[in-house]
């Protein structure tokens, strides 16, 4: 943790880094310089700088190579960098624990690292509706789900609207065949509308605690039927649909019908949108995704890539298509890839994913506008940093760390701190904020986490008291609330399975709800699930939540250590855990920077 010396210290550096003075230095000491208007023709200099990201990978990978003398920094100049392709980095693009290697947006310029396309050319079309023609989608090149409209992303047309007073229906009925053969759902009569491409449409039905966007093959108006598209499996009880789960449907043009909302003809390539007040088409940026991933750093066993960082960047516009079948959900952004919900998984990919990476950094960037999840540490991630980001708008999980189950390739000694992650589970609502999965010795500290339709943070990834590679892992001072606004069995802080050694302290938690769409277990505060054993909890504050401050199941409060925590009324507990609240949350610099939320 922080001290109070430490964090003036780190004042007095960032305040002299920001100054005219030091920024010219910088300037002229970095060793490559990128701008969107530039040429990779040239030779990379403030003067004449490439244009892609990529082409300076490629010019410093000589120089490594070689063996660097100094650290290299690549300044990107202001602007948006878009890709058709991930940025992929390997071991070969590696600094050394001396001399590493930064790609950093040039101080005080906006850079975004894009995986979208602009779409022009809209004209008027009926009534409200704007119109575009999008190149490549008749031929079935390119086809998109998701669309952002200056910085919102615009809602793609769906009944029930997300703001009607009943924006979901129930179903009367759910039918798998015992063969996995046929899926089918029935609705309430003269709910399902006269839709004219049945197959292009997408069903969402929420479960407890995960939910699933399934495409549909057929629709009987009459008897109220929905044939859903194969594959089939068989979901998990709590999760899969059935009868009296709650519903919409989306992506047809007979939907759209408000404003925000979009939709795209995959027949005729014919894009059409309904602009929301203020907006005016000639002049709206309109982004439509190419690409479900922006940066894969991939080293090896033998070759970790090591001492690589980015500073200052946007990570923005990317999609997801849903997999043959569509996604039934299990927990997290994790899914069913077989015939039922046992493992192995297959989960929601991030735009950004590192595996075998150590000593490694994101700092002070964003992202924002995504399609899956944020950003991924996977297999055998040592020592690296997740810090300063602000985290939104994102369709899955906003941080994830940890999958392999192996003690080789478990991540350790990560720390994911002062981050802002919010309006995650944009899509699947069973996301979270952050995600711990196995991991050891993992830091996740002072992060600003709110505005999600499950839980906050969760931590483990075994639902029994068997040992597994996880523990040690450190969840500390985080400001937690306004979660679980669409599912249930969750809250602020979750917890799975034996982590000797784990420690949750001095979190503030608050505003846990319960929405009427929500159907099984309670919501909480801290929810310790099953086989969760071993953990130190601490100096936490807890209030205003829908069912029980703390809740246990398949696990016992005295398989735990519990020290000066504050559960209880509001007003009592926030003046008794005042240092815990004062504490927790962003710390200078980055509370300014990013904000506080609304409380």
């Amino acid at each position: 943790m922080f001290t109070r010396r430490s964090i003036r210290t780190t004042l007095a550096i960032l305040l002299l880094a920001s100054s005219p003075a030091v920024a010219a230095e910088e300037s002229r000491s970095a060793d490559f310089f990128v701008a969107p208007n530039g040429s990779d023709a040239g030779p990379g200099t403030q003067e004449r700088p490439f244009a892609t990201i990529k082409k300076s990978r490629d010019a410093l990978r000589p120089r490594i190579a070689a063996g660097l003398a100094s650290g290299v920094k690549v300044y990107l100049r202001d602007g948006t960098y878009r890709l058709s392709e991930p940025l992929v980095f390997g071991p070969e693009d590696s600094g050394t624990e001396e001399h590493g290697i930064t790609y950093a947006a040039y101080p005080g310029e906006k850079v975004v690292v894009s995986g979208g396309r602009p779409i022009a050319g809209w004209k008027r079309g009926e009534g409200e509706i704007w119109t575009a023609q999008v190149e490549g989608v008749a031929e079935g090149k390119w086809y998109f789900r998701h669309l952002y409209v200056g910085s919102h992303r615009a809602v793609r047309a769906r009944t029930p609207n997300q703001d009607d007073e009943n924006p979901c229906w129930q179903l009367s009925g759910a039918d798998l065949a015992a063969d996995l053969s046929r899926y089918t759902l029935t609705l309430p009569g003269g709910l399902l509308g006269d839709w004219s491409n049945p197959s292009d449409i997408e069903v969402m039905v929420a479960g407890n605690w995960a939910i699933n966007r399934l495409p549909v093959a057929s629709i009987d108006r009459e008897k109220g039927m929905v044939v859903l598209a194969p594959p089939h499996a068989a979901g998990h009880s709590a999760i899969c649909p059935g009868p009296g789960r709650w519903c919409f449907f989306e992506n047809a043009l007979e939907m759209l019908d408000q404003p925000g909302e979009w939709y795209l003809d995959r027949r005729t390539g014919l894009l059409s949108y309904w602009p929301r007040a203020g907006e005016e088409m000639s002049e709206a940026e309109v982004i439509a995704p190419v690409i479900s991933r922006l940066v894969e750093v991939k080293g090896t066993p033998e070759k970790p890539v090591r001492n690589l960082h980015f500073q200052g960047i946007r990570f923005e516009h990317t999609g997801l298509d849903l997999p043959d079948g569509g996604y039934m959900g299990i927990q997290a952004c994790h899914c069913v890839t077989g015939k039922d919900w046992k493992r192995p998984w297959n989960r929601v990919p991030a735009a950004i994913r590192w595996d075998y990476v150590e000593h490694s950094s994101i700092e002070d960037g964003a992202m924002a506008h995504v399609g899956g999840c944020g950003v991924e540490l996977v297999t055998r991630c040592h020592d690296n940093l997740i810090q300063g980001n602000h985290v939104f708008d994102v369709s899955g999980n906003g941080i994830m760390l940890g999958g392999p189950t192996t003690e080789a390739e478990v991540p350790k000694r990560n720390r994911i701190a002062n981050n802002h992650v919010h309006a995650c589970g944009v899509e699947y609502y069973g996301a979270i904020g952050i995600w711990i999965g196995f991991a050891q010795q993992a830091v996740v500290a002072h992060n600003l986490v709110h505005d999600l339709p499950y839980t906050g943070i969760s931590v483990g990834w075994q639902w029994n008291p068997e040992p597994t590679p996880c523990k040690e892992n450190l969840i500390e001072a985080n400001h937690v609330y306004d979660v679980m606004n669409r599912l249930c069995d969750g809250g602020c802080i979750y917890t799975l399975g034996f982590q000797p050694g784990t420690v949750i302290r001095g979190n503030h938690l608050h505003d846990v709800h319960r929405s009427r769409y929500a159907q099984g277990a309670p919501n909480n505060g801290m929810f310790i699930d099953e086989g969760s054993k071993g953990y130190l909890f601490e100096q936490n504050v807890i209030y205003d939540t829908s069912a029980e401050l703390v809740r246990f199941n398949q696990c016992a409060r005295d398989w735990h250590t519990w020290r000066d925590n504050h559960f209880g009324e509001a007003a009592e507990v926030k003046e008794s855990g005042k240092e815990t609240i004062a504490n927790a949350g962003l710390r200078a610099p980055y509370c300014d920077r990013l904000g506080q939320g609304d409380d």
